[in-house]
């Protein structure tokens, strides 16, 4: 690890923390401002992709641009020091939700606190110096935030163009700029919006003046040596015509400041975008004072701290607790960020994706369960009546087509929101979910982004029947449309297509022939579990309405299709798109017992079809077929190609027989798994660009889609063995992302990131979905606490080398209280792991709850609802033995 940890609250240290390229998220508790620092302060401030107050940054910016960084001179007689360069022994200290630079100078103590309080929008940065010599120093300080004021695409087009509308209004504490308009040649606006920054010394002294311009700032000099700080030029006090036009910068010159040995002072700068100057200046008035600032620190502390003390892991060992309070931040982060705003983001322009939604709320069930409900409520508005979906959702909660205005649909984004659905009935017992009505997305693109409606006009984003009347459906409606609609979506192979891609983005060239038998696999799952929470909701009512067209695509109970026959699938999903291009608005009442044979006959036919047809003598599954409809994997021109996702989804459908598992494990390790650094690869090396398949193979193996070690499907694998009741293998895996994440050679902060490249360094930290898998896994499979319909049921699968000590507690808050979890090891089961499957796993021998021991009911440890709720309100502990 390049970082130690401190305390037991996840906060960290780094020593000498500037060669490995870090970076720290800060927002708030709504993600009304969202920031990114490094160990140099460099990073970006920003309120959203059209609000950028410091100039954007990305990931090579964070080492390479000097304009990127929150920058602080301190002359002290001759010599000028610069906080954003590197110091000897200088250590960075993080912890949630704030970020310290601690450096040492001659004489000089200095500490760098940046942080956003949780309840505001602005970001504080506080520089405290203190003299450690023995006799009196002088100090000249002088600020320097670059500032940008626009949008993230002005930064390559029109940047002096648009920086001729900036306007500066300078008063006593610091600056405004407020651009007269906002550049955009689609259609140019007036700005009201205003990015500023404040700034006081000790108590609340302003700054002598003010240089709002680099060129006031640069004078003949630059960046390395700006006449501001080295020629001492005397700053501005108010507002110049020659200011206007120009590049902007927060640089404030502050009162020389003589300390006394020991003595020490303190220089705050509070930064935000508002849309006026009232509320500018009513968000500096909250921190005007340090010791405002020293409250809000605390409090922002603890709110991050009680947040997450919602889900409590504690494994005895310091390291791996901590680590996790920070994998179960994640998914708080990417809500809170989306994929854009950090400094790897390549995934665009802002905003969370399809599977974001779903795959994040995994662990949002948990950490904020009480609005967990209504969350899956509004994220299934996003599903087209042709089973497609909106790709984005804004961070006001509202959906749009796609980030980059291109027609496309990804084959997996109908697997996702069962997922998390299953899981939220049972982890509540809310059945009574699937008949909650919400509306459908509807834009131009038909027939899953296959045709374009050129009429359509945009309104509301809200899918009308031919009358005009606005149309809504049950989730369980919703669910259906993408099921449904897939199943008969497919190529010659009579598996799904694989259109635009699936999960692996970088499979995106093969958007005619392409079929994918990997989430084909889940999609046969999501069908026979659906069936599950149907029988339970019979318990409720006998019968559902859909719509009239969707009884095309339920054709067991009317004219039935040939499933073996991938024509006459097609010509059926044909005729369903014909039908919902214009839809009725009638609907068709339909008995829960016909819905779940329907359903039943697609899933036991999809599941046979695949395990037959995609099984390869190799010994592992063939996941994908090219443009040119050819079998990706498998032995290809005397070379073994194979693919991880490939096998973790067959595994995890159940559509992959015990013997099948056994063999794909082998294989696993044969071909994908890593002898050195121990992981598991994303693919093999396929050798050569496959414009018939992906851009992924474009890229240099061992990176992003092409075989690096991505942690999302590893995760993802170790779920599935779990489930399949393979645990000293799933052990392997889930324990081979835990050591290459804490490894020397991954450099990064504390974190789980998206992927590690072939050297075993971190990419993409913070915002990914397999911390949310991660956690999922753990809680659910790997301690085994799980829910059906609202019950506890305790199927832990924990082997000796979980156990650091004795006990592993957890402890899960909700409306109805705190569930507390013990789990004990008999002392003389070993730590030791054996090799594969040798190494038996311990089983659970008692529970109790509280003092009263829990019967087995048909072979589980059940505990009821209604039992579970008593006891998270009074206190008891569930305590498991295992032996």
């Amino acid at each position: 690890m390049v970082y130690k940890f401190i305390d037991n609250f996840g906060t960290f240290r780094i020593d000498d923390p500037y060669g490995y390229n870090l970076y720290f998220p800060l927002t708030n508790k709504d993600g009304s401002l969202l920031s990114s620092i490094s160990p140099n302060l460099a990073g970006d401030i920003k309120k959203d992709n059209e609000h950028f107050l410091t100039v954007p940054a990305g990931i090579e910016d964070l080492r390479s641009s000097l304009l990127c960084r929150r920058e602080f001179f301190i002359r002290t007689g001759r010599q000028t020091l610069r906080l954003s360069f590197p110091g000897k022994h200088d250590v960075v200290e993080a912890g949630f939700l704030y970020h310290k630079v601690i450096k040492s100078a001659p004489g000089l103590g200095i500490e760098i606190v940046n942080f956003i309080p949780f309840d505001a929008a602005v970001e504080v940065m506080w520089v405290k110096v203190c003299n450690k010599s023995r006799a009196a120093v002088t100090l000249s300080p002088t600020s320097f935030i670059p500032l940008f004021g626009r949008s993230e695409k002005n930064l390559r087009d029109h940047r002096h163009v648009s920086s001729l509308l900036n306007r500066v209004y300078l008063d006593q504490f610091g600056i405004r700029l407020r651009p007269t308009m906002v550049f955009d040649e689609r259609g140019h606006r007036i700005n009201t919006d205003e990015y500023f920054v404040y700034g006081f010394e000790g108590s609340g002294k302003p700054p002598e003046g003010q240089f709002p311009t680099l060129d006031y700032f640069y004078g003949r000099g630059d960046i390395l040596s700006p006449d501001a700080v080295e020629r001492e030029v005397v700053p501005a006090r108010q507002k110049r015509t020659v200011f206007d036009g120009k590049e902007a910068c927060a640089a404030f010159r502050f009162a020389d400041k003589r300390l006394l040995p020991g003595e020490e002072t303190g220089y705050f700068l509070v930064m935000g975008v508002e849309d006026s100057p009232e509320k500018a200046g009513k968000a500096f008035q909250r921190f005007n004072t340090d010791s405002k600032i020293r409250k809000s620190l605390e409090d922002t502390k603890v709110y991050w701290r009680r947040y997450l003390s919602t889900l409590a892991f504690d494994f005895n060992d310091a390291v791996f607790n901590n680590w996790l309070l920070w994998v179960t931040f994640q998914p708080t982060l990417r809500k809170l960020f989306g994929c854009s705003f950090l400094p790897h983001f390549d995934y665009g322009k802002g905003g969370r994706g399809w599977r974001d939604l779903w795959q994040d709320a995994l662990t949002l069930l948990v950490t904020e369960s009480e609005t967990a409900g209504g969350l899956i409520v509004s994220n299934f508005k996003g599903v087209r009546i042709d089973g497609s979906n909106a790709t984005i959702i804004t961070k006001d909660g509202d959906f749009i087509a796609d980030r980059n205005r291109i027609s496309r649909v990804w084959m997996d984004h109908g697997v996702w929101p069962y997922l998390t659905l299953r899981e939220y009935v049972h982890r509540t017992g809310d059945i009574r979910i699937l008949l909650e009505e919400t509306s459908y997305f509807r834009d131009h693109q038909l027939k899953r982004a296959r045709a374009v409606d050129i009429s359509f006009v945009q309104k509301d984003y809200l899918l009308r029947s031919s009358k005009g009347e606005v149309l809504r459906g049950t989730i369980l409606e919703h669910v259906l449309v993408q099921m449904l609609a897939q199943f008969f979506n497919v190529g010659r192979h009579n598996v799904i297509r694989l259109e635009n891609a699936d999960w692996n983005d970088g499979l995106d060239m093969a958007p005619s022939r392409g079929e994918s038998a990997a989430f084909s696999f889940m999609y046969a799952y999501n069908l026979r579990d659906l069936c599950v929470l149907l029988t339970k909701l019979r318990e409720i009512t006998a019968a559902v309405t859909v719509p009239e067209e969707l009884g095309l695509l339920l054709d067991r109970l009317q004219s039935p299709v040939d499933y073996n026959d991938f024509r006459e699938k097609q010509k059926r999903l044909g005729l369903y798109f014909e039908a919902v291009k214009n839809m009725s608005g009638d609907r068709r009442k339909i008995s829960l017992e016909d819905l779940i044979r329907d359903l039943q006959e697609k899933a036991s036919h999809m599941s046979a079809w695949l395990r037959e047809k995609q099984w390869l003598k190799e010994g592992f599954f063939n996941g994908y077929y090219d443009d040119d409809s050819l079998p990706v994997e498998g032995r290809i021109r005397g070379d073994i190609r194979m693919t991880l996702p490939s096998q973790v989804f067959a595994i995890m459908s159940g559509v992959a027989t015990d013997e099948q598992t056994k063999s794909i494990w082998r294989s696993v390790n044969k071909y994908l798994k890593d002898k050195r650094l121990g992981c598991f690869h994303l693919n093999t090396d396929f050798g050569s660009v496959y414009m018939k398949l992906g851009r992924a193979y474009g890229f240099s193996y061992g990176d992003k889609e092409n075989g690096a070690f991505f942690s999302h499907m590893v995760v993802m694998f170790a779920n599935a063995l779990y489930k399949r009741g393979f645990v000293t293998e799933g052990f392997e895996v889930i324990n081979s992302l835990f050591k290459m994440a804490v490894g020397p050679q991954a450099y990064i902060n504390p974190v789980l990131p998206e992927y590690f490249n072939a050297e075993g360094k971190g990419l993409y930290a913070y915002l990914t979905g397999s911390a949310s898998w991660f956690v999922h896994t753990l809680l659910g499979e790997v301690l085994g606490i799980k829910f059906r319909f609202g019950d506890l049921v305790l199927e832990p699968k924990l082997l000796p080398a979980n156990f650091f000590a004795q006990d592993i507690r957890v402890s899960l808050r909700s409306a109805g209280g705190t569930m507390r979890f013990v789990f004990t090891r008999d002392k003389n089961i070993s730590r030791i792991i054996g090799r594969g499957t040798a190494c038996r796993a311990p089983t659970v021998t008692k529970v109790l709850l509280g003092d009263l021991p829990v019967p087995v009911v048909r072979g589980e440890y059940l505990i009821k609802r209604a039992a579970l709720l008593r006891a998270g309100k009074e206190g008891r502990v569930i305590q498991v033995n295992i032996d």
